[in-house]
């Protein structure tokens, strides 16, 4: 787009400026699927003179169609299809340019799955139990209630033989904490001390080694981002310096910059998963540090442990452990076995609660919470489909193809100029060229007198159609668009061709 202003003057630059300004107030276009005008095309060779006005106000205009539009996409991506020609003439709705749909297609599917998931978990809470759930339900509770009659029933002798070396067992521990430290156990913790301390300096030598590397990858990652940004910068000034001689730029040109700024992009990212390695490698080295020190200490304490010896809280422990396995063999031994008892029927109001939740369902709420799932899924899939759908620039009225801006291959930006379409079916006249003195004499209405530089033999009239409500500063001057409608069309009328208007003032 650069490159085709290239050779208009300055004049023709500010006045295509204003013009576009003009069109974005909405003074010469109508919204896409509006229908056009009915025009008449009327012969010109027999046209009657038109008497010269006087009083009125001279300016320059041009031709425009009566509606045209620059179309864009609300998404970037890579051009993948060029679907018309320029020049093509499209109907309303017609596909004209496609970006690639990779990634879209690829969120669309994952949405639909992810739909179909949030559906089946709904389906099977709401459906009604499984009869082989139920009867397994009420299989478990039945073994439970099985259970507590054998224990109400009788002691077995394994029960006694577990209760007696439970007691052994306590009565050892004791003998233990009061005769002091073991040697064969405090030989084992200073081995395990020393092992805690060997892994200790490992995990200190592993650990900055690994972080040296990450922060000297990221000092090459970020020279190797200047040296990208150096190169991307020369190629793009050379392509500036270019653009400014007469030939088009070279293809090769172009693809050389969006290469170098696709190799800047990449370096960037390069050196965000540099910087994250190293923060990373920081993070471990602390952590490791921390564990292999608590390692060491706990080793330490271990062996403290041992030299010092029970003291009084660990012996007085021991001896209620003793008291409690006399108690416990006691309590099998005799008729008292409430413990046991109570276990038992724990197990059955256990096995009966599973029961009633089979047979009552699932709760409300569980519900509840699986339809906002499908809910929000199908939400999820919507969002997809409309970026899947903005890959895609579509003709919002009939028209013609006047321009399109990218190539195939090219990345183009969200709210990218693409294409340019426009109604050549009939034409109308605007001008920039009256002041805030020249406008407060006019009005929509007023009957305006056209000639035309390149027909000199065709005379038309035309009137005020609209008046731009904001003045635009053009070198100084303060000036207002003013769109004139043409009374009849002639076929040899092109776009931009200037015209001489008078308007009655």
């Amino acid at each position: 787009m650069m490159k085709s202003l290239a050779h208009l003057s300055p004049f023709s630059v500010a006045l295509l400026s204003a013009l576009m300004i003009l069109g974005l107030a909405g003074c010469s276009f109508e919204a896409p699927g509006t229908e056009a005008p009915a025009v008449t095309v009327q012969p010109t060779a027999s046209a009657a003179p038109l008497p010269v006005q006087t009083g009125g106000l001279r300016a320059e205009a041009r031709i425009v169609p009566l509606y045209d539009a620059t179309l864009s996409l609300p998404s970037g991506g890579v051009v993948a299809a060029i679907l018309v020609d320029e020049g093509e003439l499209v109907a309303k709705g017609q596909p004209l340019l496609r970006l690639d749909q990779s990634r879209p297609l690829a969120l669309v599917a994952q949405a639909e799955a992810d739909l179909r998931m949030a559906q089946a978990s709904y389906a099977q809470l709401s459906a009604e139990a499984d009869p082989a759930e139920v009867a397994a339900a009420e299989a478990r509770l039945d073994q439970a209630r099985a259970q507590l009659r054998q224990v109400s029933g009788a002691v077995t002798q394994s029960d006694l033989v577990a209760a007696r070396a439970q007691l052994e067992q306590a009565r050892a521990t004791l003998a233990q904490l009061a005769s002091g430290a073991d040697p064969n156990q405090l030989a084992q913790a200073r081995a395990a001390l020393n092992q805690a301390l060997a892994n200790q300096q490992a995990q200190r030598d592993s650990l900055s080694s690994a972080k040296s590397r990450a922060e000297l990858a990221l000092e090459q990652a970020a020279n190797a981002l200047r040296d990208l940004q150096a190169a991307y910068s020369r190629i793009y000034w050379e392509n500036r310096d270019m653009e400014r001689l007469p030939d088009d730029l070279p293809q090769a040109r172009i693809d050389a910059e969006a290469a170098a700024l696709r190799a800047v992009e990449n370096g960037q990212t390069a050196l965000a998963q540099a910087q994250l390695e190293v923060d990373q490698a920081h993070q471990a080295e602390g952590t490791g540090l921390n564990d292999a020190e608590a390692r060491v200490q706990a080793a330490q304490a271990r062996i403290d442990e041992l030299l010092a010896g029970a003291d009084p809280d660990q012996l007085a422990a021991a001896r209620a452990q003793v008291a409690a396995s006399q108690a416990n063999l006691a309590r099998l031994q005799g008729d008292e076995r409430g413990g046991a008892l109570e276990a038992a029927q724990a197990g059955i109001d256990q096995a009966q609660a599973n029961l009633e939740l089979l047979q009552g369902g699932t709760p409300v709420g569980d519900l509840a919470i699986a339809a906002a799932q499908v809910e929000r899924a199908e939400v999820a899939l919507q969002l997809a489909q409309v970026a899947l759908n903005e890959t895609e620039l579509h003709a919002p009225f009939a028209g013609t193809v006047a321009t399109i801006m990218p190539h195939m291959g090219e990345y183009v930006g969200p709210g990218t100029p693409l294409v340019h379409l426009a109604d050549l079916s009939g034409w109308q006249l605007e001008t920039v060229d009256l002041t805030e003195i020249s406008i407060v004499r006019i009005r929509e209405g007023s009957p305006v007198t056209i000639s035309f530089d390149a027909l000199p033999d065709l005379d038309m009239r035309g009137t005020v159609s609209a008046i731009e409500t904001i003045g635009t500063n053009i070198q100084g001057d303060i000036v207002y668009g003013v769109t004139i409608t043409l009374d009849q069309q002639d076929p040899r009328l092109r776009w931009n061709m200037t015209a001489s208007v008078l308007i009655e003032a």
